[in-house]
């Protein structure tokens, strides 16, 4: 059976949460003129919260042997750094970050057994586009930016992913808004129509774009058409990629 991976919503929907699992991590849902991705929450997030993807875990990221595996195989055996559970990597990633040819490229996970060595299998028909060599290439995995999504921080630990339009308890599945006109909590006091940026002061807050001396951490959209207040809810248009 496979699932849709855009479908068209009602307004409503996007407001709907679960304790199971109901579509693909990433799934998108369009309803008028707004957008949305699925995720599962690593921790309790409240509505109208800026989230990001979850912490990197350093014994599984990268640098990780590789049994030689040819061309065209849709399983290859990867060693992480520590144990992992089963399917933890699903629906994520894995890529050669070091070697040859094969370098580069970076293929969907569908899924692997619980441990230490493990055969990680390929969403991919056509397998490996390149041979990946035992000793000289090794490989990395990330997962699903939506599994285990967090409140933004303030010093970041992965990429902006949308904002909660409503209460998504840890370990529950929801929607983020990822495009169109949004409610976010604010930090400090930018303009109407201004850019905006995810807050180095305030977790879960967005604010003005470059504001002062702040890290510029990238625009993800403009405020609407009031003037923000610092710590109240306001009008925005996201735009997150």
């Amino acid at each position: 059976m496979s699932f849709p991976q855009t479908i068209m919503g009602k307004w409503g929907w996007e407001q709907v949460t679960t304790t199971a699992q109901k579509h693909k991590l990433g799934t998108r849902m369009q309803i008028e003129d707004t957008t949305y991705v699925y995720g599962k929450a690593g921790e309790a997030i409240t509505v109208g919260i800026l989230c990001e993807s979850a912490a990197n875990i350093s014994t599984e990221d990268e640098d990780l042997p590789v049994a030689t595996t040819a061309a065209a195989a849709t399983s290859v055996t990867v060693t992480f750094g520590a144990a992992v559970d089963k399917n933890e990597y699903k629906d994520g990633f894995l890529y050669s970050n070091t070697g040859g040819t094969g370098i580069g490229y970076r293929y969907r996970i569908k899924s692997h057994p619980a441990g230490t060595a493990v055969a990680v299998t390929l969403d991919h028909e056509e397998g490996l586009i390149e041979a990946w060599t035992n000793g000289s290439d090794t490989v990395g995995a990330f997962k699903n930016p939506l599994d285990g999504i967090l409140i933004s921080n303030t010093t970041p630990v992965g990429a902006v992913v949308g904002v909660t339009v409503s209460d998504i308890a840890s370990g529950s599945y929801g929607w983020l808004q990822t495009t169109g006109p949004a409610v976010v909590k604010i930090q400090g006091t930018p303009a109407a129509g201004a850019g905006i940026q995810r807050s180095d002061g305030t977790t879960g807050c967005v604010e003005i774009l470059a504001e002062g001396s702040n890290t510029l951490y990238g625009s993800i959209g403009h405020m609407g058409r009031t003037a923000g207040v610092n710590n109240e809810y306001h009008e925005v248009m996201l735009n997150i990629v």
